[in-house]
């Protein structure tokens, strides 16, 4: 039987559930992170905890597990299961509120859940760019991964809608920001292109790990401001989320090459596989 870790009891996943009144159901009040599992070990355990832990100090939530603490969590999630190939996700919220709507109980609330990676699309996948100011996105410096998603949400319904695998959002200044779950990555001219992380993007950890990788290829890179107008110039592009690792795209009007992203998609596997945990 498949186990989760709920509030510091092991339970059987059929008998698990969440307090009706725990912070994180009833107002999006935690975070939480993706990890990726790969022949029983974890892609950058520690990068996943330090921005989970850097998160909650950003909200104001003290964690009551430390990072080894959590490290040891993790591991004896995947031991319990015999975890292979999977996705864990941690989440933290601010605990039990004693009362509606804002106090709580002073303890915060920990679960830890696993699914089997997503099946991916087609690829090259189908992306739509669309405005965010038209999604309740908030975006914070630094970027946290909130569990709450509602302009995401929204703005994946929209991109279904118009036939496409995840919507690319800019913001009211027409800059390319990042996927609804995913980073975004060009190249143009041989040298790789991202959102900077001061427009309030999500610094991913799959993210990061391409743009080590990019330097260790010889590939360079850069963080730079890209207008929407400008996509189709672009010679190459991709998404990187823990789930899809290189993800190419294609966008209405726009077929992009894959040289540089299957040279990088193939070299990503092997460092994955160097530095597991």
């Amino acid at each position: 039987m498949h186990q989760v870790y709920l509030n510091r009891k092991w339970v059987e996943e059929t008998e698990a559930f969440i307090p009706l009144n725990d912070g994180g159901f009833l107002r999006g009040d935690g975070i939480f992170e993706s990890l990726l599992v790969e022949e029983g070990k974890v892609f950058r355990l520690g990068e996943h905890l330090d921005r989970l832990l850097s998160g909650l100090n950003h909200i104001r939530i003290t964690s009551r597990e430390s990072k080894d603490e959590l490290i040891d969590l993790i591991r004896e999630f995947i031991r319990r299961n015999r975890l292979i190939d999977a996705v864990i996700r941690i989440i933290i919220t601010r605990g039990i509120y004693e009362s509606l709507p804002w106090e709580e109980a002073g303890s915060n609330s920990i679960y830890i859940t696993s699914a089997s990676r997503p099946a991916l699309p087609d690829i090259p996948a189908k992306i739509v760019f669309l405005d965010e100011t038209r999604y309740p996105i908030i975006r914070r410096h630094p970027a946290i991964k909130s569990l709450n998603y509602l302009g995401n949400i929204l703005a994946k319904i929209d991109a279904n809608d118009a036939g496409a695998f995840e919507p690319v959002l800019y913001n009211s200044d027409g800059y390319i920001t990042e996927g609804g779950v995913r980073n975004i990555f060009f190249v143009k001219g041989g040298t790789l292109l991202t959102p900077p992380v001061s427009l309030g993007i999500l610094p991913g950890t799959m993210r990061g790990a391409v743009l080590d990788v990019a330097e260790q290829q010889g590939i360079s890179s850069k963080e730079i401001l890209i207008s929407h107008t400008e996509v189709d110039t672009m010679d190459e592009a991709f998404l990187t989320s823990t789930s899809v690792k290189i993800l190419p795209v294609t966008w209405d009007g726009w077929q992009g090459k894959t040289g540089v992203t299957n040279r990088l998609a193939e070299a990503l596997n092997m460092f994955i596989t160097k530095t597991r945990e």
